[in-house]
């Protein structure tokens, strides 16, 4: 009597703990976790990133203006001394006749400059296309990868939302066998005391109810867990109840696998990172390409400070310019070769990741159709589980059946119970994982809504 007070006492406590829980659908579950996972905001911030170097890339096109400016001494000021040749002259000219002095200062030996300067590519043989080319692809490659996260955020949500859904509907299966077979041994125990029933019945009655409450403290406790890793994941600090139901979907209502696989090779988020990584490589090699051919420019100055301007130096200047690397070391040449071998490395790459693909797709599809037919199966058998209780039941209170019988009897139903909750989850857990390989986690809530 005291261990079943010490239990009834437990059961108080966890009920009215999960009685003042918080209650979350699991849409509500998935758009928090989406809102607060630290690697999805990490990788947000991957997309601004690339966001901001795509736009610096594209002013590749745009001309450069910019300011100079510098001031300098220098030992001795600069000028031009003509006196020699004023001396070789001067006899040709009257005595009264004085030449002036040949020499013209040019430069100070303090002087400033500034600049305003201006220059456009016209020709660079592809770098700056590769250049926009490789930016845009690591844009692309960092969206592919916020994509993989949040579906990634999918799987975990499902997983630990209807494991905490799949603890509470055991604790309730477990609650009503306890109960059952709590029942089972009171009537026994006036049976034997009436002298209808030997003593090894009512022993294998008080049996089966022990057994009965150790697994029903224990389904508690597994409840707690599982409402804790969610809550966990959640980030609150107060305890979590589930109140979407686990579902299963009838076969027809199940997309082929045909259909999940075509998704799959359209959306599948690392697919897309490789795609995003073979264009970088094919500009890559472009880009290195490109380094063997001439770079054509237009160019522009304006004297913004022309009081220490020389007579050899203009106020403005204009043209067209080139530059040309003609040898480096077979730099070039080299670096092309490694953009290359990248582009085939990626291609490798891609082709195993079909074949992973195209593994999980069928393994998850092939769980969910056993969870589908297994449900269904079992759905049946809890039936038939449901009236044998209850002829065996019937047949101990007759004296014509034993406990042993009884108990087995429940037994075989509380299985079938406990099988048809884990092919639900079993479903919505291999459907989770098929939504996220495709890249349509948005259509859970469509499966939700029709297999309900």
């Amino acid at each position: 009597m005291k261990i079943i007070k010490q239990c009834g006492a437990a059961v108080f406590i966890l009920t009215a703990v999960f009685s003042y829980a918080k209650d979350y659908t699991f849409e509500n579950a998935l758009n928090r976790t989406l809102a607060i996972d630290e690697n999805i905001l990490a990788v947000q911030k991957d997309v601004y990133r690339a966001a901001a170097e795509n736009r610096a890339a594209a002013g590749l096109y745009f001309p450069k203006i910019g300011v100079q400016g510098k001031y300098t001494r220098i030992n001795d000021p600069i000028g031009i001394d003509l006196n020699s040749i004023r001396d070789a002259i001067q006899p040709l000219y009257p005595p009264s006749v004085i030449l002036p002095d040949f020499y013209t200062q040019v430069q100070d030996d303090n002087f400033f400059k500034a600049q305003a300067v201006a220059s456009m590519p016209v020709f660079t043989g592809g770098k700056i296309r590769a250049a926009n080319i490789a930016a845009k692809s690591s844009l692309e490659e960092a969206v592919a990868k916020l994509d993989g996260a949040r579906d990634n955020v999918l799987v975990d949500v499902s997983t630990k939302y209807f494991r905490a859904m799949l603890a509470k509907k055991v604790v309730k299966v477990r609650r009503e066998y306890m109960n059952s077979t709590r029942e089972h041994a009171d009537n026994s125990a006036k049976m034997f005391k009436a002298g209808t029933i030997a003593k090894v019945e009512k022993m294998s009655a008080d049996l089966s109810y022990t057994q009965a409450r150790r697994d029903f403290n224990s389904s508690l406790n597994d409840r707690e867990l599982a409402s804790v890793m969610l809550q966990s994941l959640l980030s609150e600090s107060e305890p979590v109840n589930t109140v979407s139901d686990l579902f299963v979907c009838h076969k027809e209502d199940v997309d082929t696998l045909e259909y999940f696989k075509k998704l799959a090779f359209q959306n599948h988020y690392s697919l897309r990172i490789l795609n995003s990584k073979k264009k970088a490589a094919d500009a890559n090699i472009k880009a290195q390409k490109s380094t063997f051919m001439p770079s054509v420019y237009l160019f522009g100055t304006r004297e913004l400070h022309e009081h220490d301007l020389t007579i050899l130096e203009p106020e403005y200047a204009y043209g067209v310019g080139f530059e040309w690397n003609i040898f480096e070391g077979f730099g070039g040449y080299n670096r092309s070769k490694a953009a290359k071998r990248q582009r085939e490395m990626v291609d490798f790459l891609k082709e195993k990741q079909l074949k992973d693909i195209d593994t999980y797709v069928e393994h998850f599809h092939k769980k969910m159709l056993n969870a589908v037919y297994n449900y269904e199966a079992v759905r049946e058998e809890i039936k038939f589980a449901k009236e044998f209780l209850r002829m065996r039941t019937l047949a101990y209170k007759a004296g014509t059946g034993t406990s042993l019988e009884v108990n087995m009897a429940r037994t075989q139903l509380l299985k079938a119970e406990l099988d048809s909750l884990s092919a639900s989850y079993d479903f919505v857990v291999s459907l989770s994982n098929l939504l996220s390989l495709t890249g349509r986690t948005q259509d859970f809530a469509k499966y939700q809504g029709k297999c309900l």
